[in-house]
């Protein structure tokens, strides 16, 4: 046995195992027992004065007995002893434990969460079945691998109780994965049974009729086909049952019924088929029966209706109009049920299989019919509405129902006539028939003026002209305002003129309700000027757009309505809203002119440096401002648009705005070509950042932020505190001291920058020139860190063209070919070495020119290049250090026949581009055509490097080069002026897409 007793269990989380005492605990609690014993032993007392006390009654004697302490050697030597060999079972304790590591994820292991996945990726009866025994052996594994108590060193495990925890996960998961499987079983036990219960519900329903009997039978031979779908289901019930017990789950009474029910639900519902079947036949007999008994009924209908029909030629009294139509409307009644059910009775004898009854009688005693239906309707409906139109009160006549009634009712009665013309005992009838057309007939040319005196849009005027037309007062308000009335009064006679009248003064009132409506489309109109604009304290017009869209689309209609035939009464009024539009129109486009150059110039002129070196047009700025603020505040107080923009001396007001804003503009601009033409660099900004630039004019430490729009490479000025510049810096960090500093003080900002362009130029050809003389008496690899990223490169050109010179002249090609490798691993070694971030660039950019160089080298070499004029060495861009034609040492870059002077632009610490074949073939072009102070244009598809070949050789040139990209936009203006720039500045300019121009 252990001599100390731990228990693995979980740590707080539930995530790990540990022991339930630290063995260090352990080592210290011995350590404590070993000093509690010799502390009780300290205290043991003696015998011999108890026995003898007569031997101690003069004598002190010690009452306890002589023990060790903690202090005696032995003990220390047998604690530290002890204390040695519990420790040496320590590492086996952590050791045991870690065995227990390939049970950490099933410790983790939640079973409800990997049930809960199982179930929503809806796994099968099989996999399920799997998955239990899987988890059945796994618990039986883990109780046979794992002991209840195992001896390590000192110790004895107790493991029982992370046993019961671990093979209770999978316990656990067996559990209730039967416990889905019982619930599944039981859903689909009941999704089945409901399925079967909707069949047999159908099944088990009585038809009514004939046309159940067949949807019946359609229904029955679609159950075969259901059924055969639930039979894979029905399977799986009977599959997860026989799953259930064999895992030994008790099933409950009902889990049994419900099984047996489900496994025979197909054979009840056949079962049931057979049944109904039976029903249906002696149901179809029944029904065939009492179709008999029907079809007898309805004959004896037809002849009934037949000798109606045939004998209704009898009722020819006019008088008896009421009675006549109430026996029409019931034998029209009787037609239409005859034919409904003509047609019932015909398609039931298809259903029954039997040859269908002809019922060609019903449409004959239709046809026969028609004319007396046709006559006596509209007969009736003539003796109650004429009496209405003549007599009745004017203003209730529904001029619409008049006028369609009499168009149909003319078509309708002659049909009549020419039916009964064709009958032998209608001939009182016929002429019945003839009275009422006749009437209906006379009555037809006074339905025009019904129609025209119905119209809404009659008004007094209207009315007056009617009265002058008939020589008699007419009017609404007349005592007798009747159609008797006015055809006594003789406008009979003038029917198509009233009719006109009518029929204008609907136009006319359409034209009223249009130009109502566009007035009243105004009411809800404004401008939002709710927030002032940024920091002005004033504001602009907000929701211009909505009003201008509605002002287009009213006077395209205001002015159609000018054309109109129908304008007279409104012509004037009409013709002031056309105005008034107009006026709106004119007034809101110099409005919107104005804001546009407000706004533009607003914070131009805020500046008060640009107000001093502009007073003239700071003073009509400002006056226009004060104008601006003036309205936008009544605007702010009052945004009805209609309002505001037709106030009295506004168009005017804004008109003489718009010119002063163009006086303004155009002293801008002269303002601004001066600048350009004293910088020209300036061209090549647009006005925007040029005013910028010139509003900080005093202060040149708020100029920096700009320096890149002039200077590309140049990122800011190192100044002193007397505001002199002393070094450049570029965007990657590069500092180059100038060979003179610039003041600025005082200066303009146009006149120090010309300065730093001079120095710039300057000092590039300074620090060029001490790398073309120290790169003789420096290591390369040395060189190359200390100095600049464009000396680097150029410098390095001088050498290498001298050097390749020289090689081609003694012919050791392939020996410098050798030299350059060298040169190159070196700059490799270097670039691998602990350099900074300047100097790995300027690295980099040099490998790229010096792998071109190496490449033209070998080449020559190859084809054993021996003279220094030959075109393989002159078509290489080749650079000399040489006294020009100034007497001064300067770079000159040549190619082919082309000597170029070097430019001296600061091009910081950049990247070069691959040199390829191509990219020679353009330089050597672009130089060419230099040399004949002609442009280039490199042509080719999108994203070949036609724009960046052009930039490398500018670069490779140290000129300035500008890229433009062309737009449909562009005009004369804006190319002059940058023509301007490039003629004043001597700078490159890349025109990117010149087509689209």
């Amino acid at each position: 046995d252990g001599f100390f007793t731990v228990e693995i269990k979980t740590n707080a989380e539930g995530d790990k195992f540990c022991y339930s005492a630290d063995g260090s605990m352990c080592v210290e609690l011995t350590g404590e027992i070993i000093d509690t014993a010799l502390l009780s032993i300290s205290d043991v007392p003696q015998v011999e004065a108890s026995i003898v006390p007569q031997l101690f009654r003069t004598m002190v004697h010690k009452k306890t007995l002589n023990c060790p302490d903690g202090h005696n050697k032995w003990i220390i030597a047998r604690r530290a002893q002890l204390k040695e060999a519990m420790e040496k079972a320590l590492p086996c304790m952590t050791e045991y434990l870690s065995l227990f590591e390939v049970y950490e994820d099933l410790l983790n292991m939640k079973p409800e969460q990997l049930v809960a996945d199982k179930v929503e990726a809806e796994i099968t009866l099989e996999e399920t079945k799997q998955l239990i025994l899987e988890h059945m052996a796994k618990e039986i594994e883990v109780l046979g691998a794992i002991p209840d108590t195992k001896i390590v060193g000192l110790f004895e495990v107790n493991c029982v109780e992370i046993k019961k925890v671990l093979s209770g996960k999978h316990k656990k998961t067996v559990e209730l994965l039967l416990e889905m499987l019982q619930s599944r079983f039981r859903d689909n036990c009941s999704g089945i049974c409901d399925s079967f219960a909707g069949i047999y519900g159908v099944l088990r329903k009585a038809p009514k009729d004939i046309e159940g009997i067949t949807e019946m039978r359609e229904y029955m031979s679609s159950v075969p086909s259901e059924i055969a779908k639930l039979m894979p289901e029905i399977k799986r019930i009977c599959d997860a049952f026989s799953t259930l017990e064999d895992f030994g789950i008790r099933m409950t009474p009902d889990d049994y019924f419900q099984r047996w029910r489900v496994f025979g639900s197909p054979k009840d519902a056949h079962d049931l088929m057979g049944k109904t079947e039976e029903s249906l036949v002696a149901a179809e007999a029944a029904f065939l029966e009492q179709q008999s008994e029907e079809q007898a009924e309805f004959d004896e209908m037809l002849v009934d209706l037949a000798g109606t029909i045939e004998t209704f030629a009898r009722y020819d009294d006019i008088t008896k109009i009421d009675e006549i139509y109430e026996n029409v409307d019931s034998v029209n009644e009787r037609l239409k049920e005859a034919a409904a059910k003509s047609k019932m009775f015909n398609s039931r004898e298809l259903l029954f299989g039997r040859e269908q009854t002809d019922y060609s009688q019903v449409q004959a005693l239709t046809k026969e019919w028609e004319p007396f239906s046709q006559l006596w309707v509209t007969a009736y409906q003539w003796t109650k509405d004429s009496k209405k139109w003549l007599q009745g009160a004017f203003e209730k006549i529904d001029a619409k129902h008049c006028e369609n009634w009499v168009m149909a009712s003319t078509k309708t009665l002659f049909k009549a006539v020419k039916g009964f013309e064709k009958r032998d005992d209608a001939e009182k009838v016929l002429e019945i028939c003839k009275d009422i057309k006749s009437a209906v007939d006379d009555f037809a040319p006074k339905v025009p003026i019904i129609v025209g005196l119905r119209n809404n849009g009659m008004r007094e005027r209207h009315w007056t002209q009617v009265s002058e037309l008939v020589g008699a007062e007419i009017n609404p308000q007349m005592e007798e305002f009747t159609l008797d009335k006015f055809l006594e009064l003789g406008m009979l006679d003038h029917a198509a003129t009233v009719a006109d009248i009518g029929d204008r003064s609907g136009k006319e009132l359409g034209i009223e309700n249009q130009l109502r409506a566009m007035q009243g489309a105004w009411d809800k109109v404004a401008f939002d000027c709710s927030e002032p604009y940024r920091t002005t304290g004033t504001y602009i017009l907000k929701g211009a757009d909505e009003v201008i869209a509605l002002l287009d689309e009213q006077i395209v209609v205001t002015q159609a309505m000018q054309f109109s035939p129908f304008n007279k009464p409104f012509k004037e009024e009409i013709d002031e809203w056309n105005d008034k539009l107009v006026y709106v129109s004119e007034c809101l486009d110099q409005w919107l002119k104005v804001q546009r150059a407000w706004m533009y110039l607003q914070p131009i002129f805020d500046s008060p440096d640009i107000m001093k070196q502009l007073p003239t047009e700071g003073k009509k700025f400002q006056s226009v401002d004060k104008k601006w603020r003036q309205q936008m505040s009544k605007v702010n107080k009052d945004g009805h648009a209609l309002s505001r923009c037709t106030e009295e001396g506004l168009l005017q007001l804004w008109q003489i705005a718009n010119n002063d804003m163009d006086l303004v503009q155009k002293g801008l601009d002269d303002y601004l070509e001066t600048k350009r033409g004293a910088f020209a660099r300036f061209y090549f900004l647009s006005n925007d950042e040029l005013l910028e630039i010139l509003s900080q004019t005093k202060d040149p430490l708020r100029v920096q932020p700009f320096l890149s729009k002039v200077f590309e490479a140049m990122k800011m000025l190192t100044f002193t505190d007397a505001l002199v510049a002393t070094q450049m810096h570029s965007k990657e960090g590069e500092i180059i001291d100038f060979v003179s500093p610039v003041s600025t003080n005082g200066k303009n900002v146009e006149v120090w920058m010309t300065e730093v362009e001079e120095q710039m130029l300057a000092s590039v050809r300074n620090v060029i020139r001490i790398g073309v003389e120290s790169y003789p008496v420096t290591a390369r690899t040395d060189w190359v860190q200390q100095h600049p990223g464009q000396v680097v490169l150029n410098s390095s050109q001088v050498h290498w063209t001298a050097e390749v010179e020289e090689a081609i002249a003694g012919a050791t090609l392939s020996e410098y070919y050798t030299k350059l490798k060298e040169q190159l691993l070196g700059l490799v070694r270097l670039v691998r070495g602990n350099i900074t971030k300047l100097q790995r660039m300027s690295i980099g950019a040099l490998v790229v020119i010096d792998v071109h160089a190496m490449d033209s080298v070998e080449k020559m070499a190859k084809d054993n290049i021996s003279d220094p004029m030959a075109f393989e060495w002159i078509s290489c861009l080749r650079y000399y250090w040489e006294v020009d034609d100034r007497e001064s040492e300067n770079l000159t870059v040549r190619m082919v026949q082309t000597p170029f002077p070097y430019g001296y632009e600061y091009l910081g610490n950049s990247f070069r581009l691959v040199i390829t074949p191509l990219t020679d073939m353009c330089y050597m072009t672009l130089m060419g055509a230099q040399s004949l102070n002609l442009g280039g244009a490199p042509a080719g598809p999108a994203g070949t490097g036609k724009t960046e070949t052009t930039k490398d050789l500018a670069k490779a040139l140290a000129k300035q080069c500008v890229v433009f990209n062309c737009s449909p936009e562009m005009d004369y203006l804006m190319v002059g002026k940058f023509f301007k720039g490039l003629s004043s500045s001597g700078a490159w300019c890349c025109f990117d897409e010149f087509n689209r121009i």
